[in-house]
């Protein structure tokens, strides 16, 4: 479990991908990923762990800051991230990509 998270999170590490008005920030010590988009003067942050037992546990999809987004919105981008995540097999950046598809929408 140890070595398939901290795969996951080096992958995203290193990923050479590239969102338009979103910085990723991953911590491997803490099995996290930070997601900050940002719209004029609006920050959006979203943080996603991993857990201890990962691939068996699930990934937990947190709402750091949400400024300016309905809440039933909001859950609907969180269910659906974390459906991707857990269910679909997806990499974090994927879903990062189709969150900020949402987003944008």
């Amino acid at each position: 479990s140890s070595v398939l998270s901290s795969e996951e999170i080096s992958s995203v590490q290193t990923s050479t991908q590239l969102f338009n008005g979103m910085t990723v920030k991953a911590r491997s010590a803490a099995r996290e990923v930070i997601a900050t988009y940002s719209v004029d003067d609006i920050f959006i942050e979203l943080i996603i762990q991993l857990p201890s037992n990962y691939p068996l546990g699930s990934i937990t999809v947190e709402s750091g800051k949400r400024v300016g987004v309905a809440v039933q919105q909001w859950r609907n981008w969180m269910l659906q991230l974390s459906t991707y995540l857990t269910h679909q097999n997806g990499s974090i950046m994927e879903g990062l990509s189709l969150w900020k598809n949402n987003v944008d929408k």
